[in-house]
């Protein structure tokens, strides 16, 4: 009989995971049991205990709140992560054919926009959308997201649009191809990760910011994030409807990176790998 005995690296790396399989589970634990006690059990009750008895009043009552700014909310980013990851593939690719001192400039600057923090921007991101008449409105958010995630976009894509070759581009504009029809026919079919990687991450992106709509729009029903922070009281916190607000807020981005997370981590390897 041959005894396997387990290095004692091996042994290292998986209590590692396992501490941070845990403390990554200590949120998600705390949101369901939290968003599953009575007002009762909540005042006479630590966070981190069981419910004593099951009650899914309040993730009903907030479930019917919440209505309202997450139908909102998919109608701000749906627009701004397809948009944001047409205009950054065609940007992509509008760099990627020059290849000169200009498009390398130009990538200098998309770069130096996605590191911008939104605080360094806040007076001219408001007036632009004041200027358009767009302010406290969807497409004014729409507007604000865009001029952040388009430069985020295109650095992505400029990444993975590194795997389409030269040459199959240079044969089709010989054949009398046009530079459009070459980039929506050829370019972007061959791009089919890297387009699902970027829009899954516009999707979370735009889904979880709070900053943006928070300056562009007034109250709490135009984003879900919003929403999720008018439950946190100035003098008391009835921590069960916080806890269910967040878990249901967190459930379409959830559901979009279970259906197409290997998308995304396909991505990040093409991004590791150096799109090789």
């Amino acid at each position: 009989m041959i005894e396997v005995r387990a290095s004692p690296a091996k042994i290292t790396a998986t209590l590692v995971v396992a501490v941070a399989m845990l403390v990554w589970t200590i949120p998600i634990y705390s949101l369901v049991v939290g968003s599953m006690k009575s007002l009762q059990d909540v005042m006479s009750s630590p966070v981190f205990s069981p419910p004593r008895e099951l009650d899914l009043t309040t993730l009903a009552s907030v479930a019917a709140e919440l209505l309202t700014p997450m139908v909102n909310t998919v109608a701000i980013v749906l627009p701004t992560s397809l948009v944001a990851t047409f205009l950054g593939a065609l940007a992509a690719y509008a760099i990627y054919r020059r290849s000169d001192r200009l498009s390398d400039t130009l990538m200098v600057l998309v770069a130096i926009a996605t590191y911008i923090p939104y605080q360094a921007t806040l007076v001219p991101l408001v007036n632009i959308v004041k200027a358009f008449n767009l302010y406290n409105t969807l497409p004014g958010v729409i507007l604000g997201f865009m001029i952040y995630y388009v430069p985020m976009a295109a650095l992505l894509m400029s990444i993975f649009i590194t795997v389409v070759p030269k040459s199959m581009i240079e044969a089709g504009l010989v054949d009398g191809v046009s530079e459009f029809t070459m980039f929506t026919r050829i370019v972007l079919p061959v791009l089919g990760p890297g387009l699902v990687s970027t829009m899954v991450f516009l999707v979370i992106q735009t889904w979880n910011n709070f900053f943006i709509p928070l300056i562009l729009t007034r109250g709490y029903e135009m984003h879900v994030t919003l929403k999720v922070f008018s439950y946190v009281g100035q003098s008391g916190t009835l921590y069960n409807q916080m806890f269910a607000a967040a878990l249901i807020a967190s459930l379409p981005t959830l559901i979009i990176f279970i259906v197409l997370g290997r998308y995304f981590v396909r991505g990040l390897m093409v991004i590791g790998m150096g799109a090789k």
